[in-house]
């Protein structure tokens, strides 16, 4: 006989990860502590199988229970998005479509895409999200976003791609750098600096994955610093030296202050997508403002060229 899993308890767990006790979890639910925990106890019950073990007074998710909860993260992220759209709906307005931007932003070039839109798009409505810090693909994946625009290497087959734009990565220093002399950097010039950037997980596609470790030399320390406008003005205080798409550098520089180097003398390409879950139907609002987006790319070409 196959074990449903009841919503409700799948909610508890997420609560229980997300506030790191039983009791926060419950008031964050509303619930009594009781109640929550003989949900969960009843829940074990059932499946014959534990999804906590306490060391030092402290709970933890055992190998199934962070099994389960993986899965419950997801389907509680895809009822909540239903339920947000079932409510919209009720009040007339069509689904939403939520715009995952991530660290880099797009606010030069997506208010036009969406303004160019506007007069015609009726099908469906548009939010843009910030976003996570962490991969926008996992984002997608996940369902806390529905279209991601994520730069470098997509590979993985839960998303499937859309072509935006061709760019390449640049070094960005301080005006007056002792580096700023240079024609192109190499990752050698990096190995004394301090390092700026928005995530320090390895992405593929990006500097450390394409600069620096082919090189076997790293920056000596890496220091997080939010979001690219973040680092652009860090960087135009001296703060610390960073690497970045040239659309999103040439977007912020604004009052001046920053110089904009080649990586290598051959440059460092790299190229930017619309990322929607692969298992979308081909005429859902995802992948219908995926295809919008890539032909409006295609049709208004609008990266700086300096």
């Amino acid at each position: 006989m196959a074990i449903s899993l009841d919503l409700k308890v799948l909610r508890m767990l997420v609560a229980i990860h997300r506030h790191g006790s039983v009791t926060r979890a419950a008031a964050a639910l509303g619930i009594t502590q009781s109640a929550l925990s003989h949900h969960i106890r009843e829940t074990e019950r059932r499946t014959a199988v534990a999804l906590f073990h306490r060391v030092n007074r402290r709970l933890h998710f055992t190998a199934m229970g962070e099994e389960i909860l993986g899965a419950a993260r997801t389907i509680i992220a895809e009822v909540d998005r239903v339920e947000s759209d079932l409510e919209l709906f009720r009040k007339g307005y069509g689904p939403v479509v939520r715009i995952g931007s991530g660290a880099y932003g797009c606010e030069g070039w997506l208010p036009r895409f969406i303004a160019d839109l506007a007069a015609d798009r009726g099908q469906f409505d548009i939010e843009v999200l910030g976003g996570p810090s962490f991969p926008l693909v996992n984002a997608v994946i996940d369902g806390v976003v529905d279209l991601g625009i994520c730069g470098g290497d997509v590979e993985d087959r839960r998303v499937r791609t859309f072509p935006l734009f061709e760019d390449e990565l640049v070094g960005i220093l301080p005006s007056g750098h002792p580096l700023a002399g240079r024609a192109y950097l190499e990752p050698g010039d990096f190995r004394d600096e301090i390092f700026l950037t928005y995530s320090t997980v390895p992405e593929k596609g990006f500097e450390d994955d394409r600069f620096f470790r082919p090189a076997k030399t790293l920056p000596r320390r890496w220091v997080k610093a939010g979001d690219v406008a973040m680092i652009v003005e860090m960087v135009r205080a001296g703060l610390g030296v960073s690497i970045l798409s040239r659309w999103a550098v040439c977007e912020r520089i604004g009052r001046g202050g920053i110089e904009i180097k080649r990586l290598t003398r051959a440059g460092l390409p790299t190229r930017w997508q619309a990322v929607i879950r692969a298992n979308e139907l081909k005429d859902s609002p995802n992948a219908k403002l995926g295809e919008r987006l890539s032909a409006w790319w295609a049709k208004y070409p609008l990266l700086p060229t300096n």
